[in-house]
């Protein structure tokens, strides 16, 4: 997902005049064709990462759109008052491009770890959160956000789930399977492999869309289906705040369970994989507890 991302974005960079590029000393080797390009649209700010959110809001003041990379907890957790003030506030077109979720950077210990990015991020005002699963998703969050004046968050992982491979096109809240015992919710990357949710006895969804989760469009399928209100989200963060809207929302709910990284600061090294098993979180697992829950029904 991430060299996808770099590719795309020195492409956009060359045809789009508008676009601005402000690395926090990452990646900078891969853009090496925009800096050869136009060295004035893009800047290397090393790890100065609250000042490139002021540098970013700046710039898209003057007519640019900015893209800010970083890793995950240096561009969220330390410039929250920056993307509040700078990007919230003055509702800016801008966008912020994570990397290193929610534990990618497994081998680099808890200072590197940030699971809890969408939630923070979303409770600013204006801004817009997604968490792609996939190279594609990115690329459509990108394009359909370009010209949208609001800052945008897109966190991206080194992992991608294989959506994409099964369907050529599918929309926000696609159903993948359809089922009257309940709905499973799949955000983002939180399945590798989703050839192994057809045989689940629920009805299946996908979305990426987490600051403007569609509550509506939600509804809509449980009333149109007769789709008894079980519903489980799975999600590879803390609460992304998803949970909390449909529990405020959605009427006469029978049972809301949430599948995700847990609160807790994570102290084992290794890489990703090796955490994703201890919490539980790979395919398999992920998978045995959603039989579980809807076994049961």
């Amino acid at each position: 997902m991430r060299k996808h991302f770099y590719s795309y974005l020195n492409q956009l960079f060359k045809t789009n005049k508008k676009t601005s590029i402000l690395l926090g000393d990452i990646g900078v080797f891969s853009f090496k064709d925009s800096f050869d390009f136009d060295s004035q649209r893009i800047y290397n700010m090393g790890i100065m990462e609250q000042s490139m959110i002021g540098v970013a809001c700046g710039l898209s003041k003057s007519g640019f759109i900015p893209f800010v990379h970083s890793i995950a907890p240096f561009i969220t957790e330390r410039c929250y008052e920056q993307l509040k003030l700078n990007f919230g506030y003055e509702d800016v077109n801008a966008f912020v491009i994570s990397v290193g979720n929610s534990y990618d950077y497994a081998a680099l210990g808890c200072t590197h770890h940030c699971p809890n990015d969408l939630r923070i991020i979303s409770s600013i005002p204006n801004f817009k959160t997604y968490c792609p699963g996939n190279s594609k998703d990115v690329e459509n969050i990108i394009n359909e956000n370009i010209d949208i004046k609001h800052p945008k968050y897109i966190r991206l992982s080194e992992t991608e789930n294989n959506l994409n491979l099964i369907k050529n096109d599918y929309e926000d809240l696609e159903i993948l399977n359809l089922n009257k015992n309940g709905i499973c919710i799949i955000v983002g990357n939180a399945i590798k492999d989703f050839n192994k949710l057809s045989n689940l006895n629920c009805t299946v969804l996908y979305t990426t869309n987490i600051s403007e989760f569609n509550i509506d469009k939600l509804n809509n399928i449980i009333y149109n289906n007769g789709i008894v209100k079980n519903i489980t989200i799975v999600e590879p963060c803390y609460d992304s705040g998803i949970l909390s809207k449909i529990a405020t929302t959605i009427k006469n709910i029978e049972s809301i369970n949430c599948i995700s990284i847990p609160k807790l600061f994570i102290e084992k090294y290794g890489k990703k994989e090796n955490i994703d098993y201890y919490l539980q979180l790979d395919d398999e697992s992920i998978i045995k507890r959603l039989q579980q829950i809807y076994e049961k029904n």
